[in-house]
């Protein structure tokens, strides 16, 4: 039995880790009923909805490796979750296409519609969220700034068309 009071209870800090397996899963068993995704429409439409799913798990999971201790790890924490949203959003418009091809029904899709709006949910509140954790110093942020400034001079003077050309 737990010790904390119920009222007292919140969500795990990385539930929304499991939800995105969970929603990788009921795609992928989605995707491969004969009925929802036809074998001649399967490459087409059936491949890049399961490589959707596949991402969304990728990017989770990358943005929870940057443990926001500095400020480029926070960066790069929010920029993963920020992929993982726009994942979210890209299975919402394919399932709308499957719709409109009268592959499927919105009842059908309304189970892994409503966990992918809570992943989204969850990882947007989880990207609004993020700071520093700890308290880096004056010196940290300078240096971290001075990096990022030589990585930004990096990518500005190798374009082409840039301060270079």
């Amino acid at each position: 039995m737990s010790q904390v009071f119920e009222r007292n209870r919140k969500e795990a800090d990385s539930d929304y880790l499991s939800l995105a397996v969970d929603i990788r899963i009921e795609v992928l068993s989605l995707v491969m009923r004969e009925c929802v995704v036809p074998k001649r429409k399967r490459i087409i439409l059936g491949a890049p909805i399961a490589e959707t799913a596949r991402s969304l798990v990728y990017n989770v999971n990358r943005a929870n490796r940057f443990y926001p201790s500095n400020s480029y790890n926070v960066l790069e924490r929010k920029r993963y979750l920020g992929l993982a949203l726009a994942d979210c959003d890209q299975l919402e418009q394919d399932f709308q296409c499957l719709i409109a091809m009268k592959c499927t029904t919105a009842s059908e899709l309304e189970r892994i519609s409503g966990m992918i709006r809570d992943e989204a949910d969850k990882v947007s509140k989880k990207r609004k969220y993020t700071r520093i954790i700890g308290r880096e110093s004056a010196e940290g942020r300078l240096a971290a700034a001075k990096a990022e400034a030589e990585r930004l001079e990096a990518v500005v003077l190798e374009q082409p068309g840039g301060y270079n050309a």
